[in-house]
């Protein structure tokens, strides 16, 4: 199982706007150029975060997006079902999926094993929060920040 290249995205442009003092809008194009990402991509995805309640937009010269409730309330696994839909390892709960792969849910074994595996992640996911990542992100900065200056 990967998550995809949306859902990582999505993660690290979160973490770009819940790093924000005083919840200020950020722009596309800020976090593209300190992220790194197409703008055209990081729009789809923003998109999507926004149509699921994780971000809002702000009109104006200093608009941009900001996070939609509190960075505590927001999990990873919410941002990831938003983005790339629900954690699956098997095609047991996909009727049309099933047909070519399994051969039916009552008679698979490992179709327990595979759920375990999804609810594990899942459950791993959903606690954690972006607060919980802003944090690290913010250490991780300070963290270089003191190396820095011990250098010079």
């Amino acid at each position: 199982m990967n998550i995809s290249t949306r859902g990582r995205y999505g993660l690290r442009a979160l973490l770009e706007i819940a790093v924000q003092p005083d919840e200020e809008p950020v722009t596309i194009k800020d976090i593209c150029q300190r992220q790194q990402m197409s703008v055209t991509y990081l729009e789809q995805i923003l998109h999507r975060l926004k149509k699921a309640g994780i971000v809002k937009s702000v009109r104006g010269a200093r608009g941009g997006y900001v996070l939609a409730r509190k960075g505590d309330k927001i999990t990873v696994n919410q941002i990831i079902n938003a983005l790339d839909g629900p954690i699956s390892f098997s095609y047991c709960d996909s009727p049309q999926l099933r047909e070519k792969s399994c051969i039916g849910p009552s008679a698979c074994v490992s179709r327990i094993l595979w759920k375990k595996l999804e609810y594990l992640i899942e459950d791993t996911l959903s606690g954690v929060t972006l607060a919980d990542m802003r944090k690290q992100v913010l250490n991780l900065k300070s963290l270089k920040l003191s190396n820095h200056r011990r250098k010079e």
